[in-house]
């Protein structure tokens, strides 16, 4: 990670939020492409991840100094697209954490069903929506 000035200004703060949403991009594409939580992708989540939590602890760092916040109150427009940035990784990241949530559920429902005593294996989740497994029935398989 390269150094950021520690002006604490509103630019300063701009570039941490173009370089966040810039790491929260990758990590999306991380986990749409290769499921993220298995292989080499999970070693790159790792990395992402401590490099995201530092830059947010200096975009938190930023955003609380005081020539940060003078100049939010001199500028309304500069603080609007500062604003804007920060709602913006806050929708990325939301984003993430949804998709994240959905392979953490879907692993959890694929393990429940290799583990379950019977052999039947339901085709439809609790919404009646049609899951494909990719197998009618564990003992066909074996």
């Amino acid at each position: 990670m390269s150094a950021v000035s520690t002006n604490g200004n509103l630019a300063d703060l701009q570039l941490m939020c173009d370089r966040i949403s810039h790491l929260l991009e990758r990590e999306y594409s991380i986990l749409r492409s290769r499921n993220g939580l298995i292989g080499d992708g999970a070693e790159e989540l790792d990395e992402l991840h401590l490099e995201k939590e530092q830059q947010i602890a200096v975009l938190d760092q930023i955003s609380r100094a005081g020539t940060c916040i003078d100049e939010a109150r001199a500028s309304p427009d500069r603080a609007h697209v500062a604003k804007t940035a920060i709602e913006r990784c806050k929708s990325l990241q939301a984003r993430n954490h949804q998709l994240f949530g959905r392979i953490v559920h879907a692993q959890k429902r694929i393990l429940s069903v290799l583990r379950a005593p019977d052999d039947a294996v339901s085709l439809y989740d609790r919404g009646g929506k049609y899951r494909d497994f990719g197998m009618i029935n564990r003992s066909e398989r074996a």
